[in-house]
């Protein structure tokens, strides 16, 4: 008789997969960064300020305003002298002709006081040429002598602003503005090289930097010109805080927040994402940070839990098998194969409990 060797059985005979629950944990919360000692049970931590840094770049750009003058008329004073006893009035409106032909026009009444021997009464009012364009620029006493009325005689001044219709290229708002804003982003790039300069390796440059631009032309909103060199300046203050103390202190405030939500058993994986959403100055010089911090908890089964599981399960079919299953805490998604039957083993030796992690993509600490 030929003997038969029995082996035991060395693989299993049924293979459960379980997917774990996991969840996205998020939270906010607000970092002081002090530049003495910081307190990390009070979400501090210590940084800098760094030296700040102003870099200027002028650009020079043809305007692109268009400016149009009406025709201007003339203006100036004239001077009613009045050589009678008694006050005289000269009425707005009345017409004078100068030595060289010009009119010009009072603008308002003219009321001329008495002689007071040896000065005579005088009043000045103004007046317009009736005609537009530079020809109304008459030249100081071009009227000169009587007029209007007895013992009345006018003198005008120099009038001025009399000019032809005309247009012109000039500056325009969005001339000054366009440089601003283009030359704005190649600044803030040389003054961040500048300052992460003087930042120590553990030490992180704040971003995006606190600058204050001003913005300077040669030419003024609507001059005229067909060019105009836009100066800009940016003046930026760097501030840094410690690496290792931000990340740090962020750990332990999100894993407060899951254990809060979640409760025991669970653990991250990956990396945690932090976002700088806002930044506060205050005067004595500390600074807040408020930041949205982020990441992924997976529950853990331990290996006692494991042999807990088999347990549960051994001798059960597969449809008992998976509602048990499913009802147990961190169990997200359960696969039973069974490889001869549909009934599980009851020895537990003969279970396989495999525990697929849920697939988390690692993001960098801001």
């Amino acid at each position: 008789m030929i003997g038969i060797a029995l082996f035991p059985l060395l693989v299993p005979v049924a293979t459960v997969t379980i997917v774990p629950v996991s969840r996205a944990i998020s939270t906010t919360t607000t970092l002081q960064v002090v530049t003495g000692p910081a307190n990390a049970a009070h979400e501090q931590i210590p940084g800098r300020a760094l030296a700040a840094v102003t870099m200027s770049e002028a650009r020079t750009i043809a305007t692109t305003g268009v400016t149009h003058h009406q025709a201007q008329a003339a203006h100036g004073l004239v001077t009613f002298y009045n050589g009678a006893p008694s006050a005289q009035m000269v009425a707005a409106g009345t017409l004078l002709t100068g030595g060289d032909g010009v009119e010009v026009v009072t603008e308002q009444d003219a009321l001329i006081p008495a002689v007071a021997y040896p000065t005579l009464g005088q009043v000045t009012v103004p007046a317009v040429a009736t005609i537009t364009g530079p020809a109304g620029n008459i030249r100081a006493s071009d009227i000169y002598g009587p007029c209007c009325r007895l013992n009345v005689s006018a003198v005008n001044s120099a009038f001025t602003g009399g000019q032809d219709a005309r247009t012109y290229p000039s500056v325009g708002q969005q001339d000054i503005s366009s440089v601003g804003t283009s030359l704005q982003a190649s600044l803030k790039t040389a003054i961040q090289a500048t300052l992460d300069a003087q930042v120590q390796p553990d030490e992180t440059l704040l971003l995006p930097l606190p600058c204050q631009q001003q913005v300077t032309p040669d030419h003024a909103i609507g001059a005229e010109a067909s060019q105009v060199q836009v100066t800009v300046s940016e003046i930026c203050q760097g501030v840094v805080y410690q690496t290792q103390a931000y990340q740090t202190v962020l750990a332990q405030v999100l894993t407060q927040a899951a254990t809060e939500q979640l409760g025991a058993g669970y653990s991250q994986v990956g990396a945690m994402q932090a976002t700088i959403n806002n930044v506060t100055l205050h005067e004595h010089g500390s600074l807040d940070l408020a930041v949205k911090v982020a990441g992924t908890w997976l529950y853990q089964f331990s290996a006692i839990q494991r042999e807990q599981l088999k347990h549960m399960i051994a001798g059960k079919s597969k449809a008992q098998a998976t509602v048990t299953l499913l009802r147990m805490t961190g169990v997200s998604t359960v696969a039973v194969s069974i490889t001869n039957g549909s009934t599980l083993p009851t020895e537990s030796t003969a279970i396989e409990v495999v525990i697929i992690p849920a697939i988390w993509q690692e993001g960098a600490l801001s």
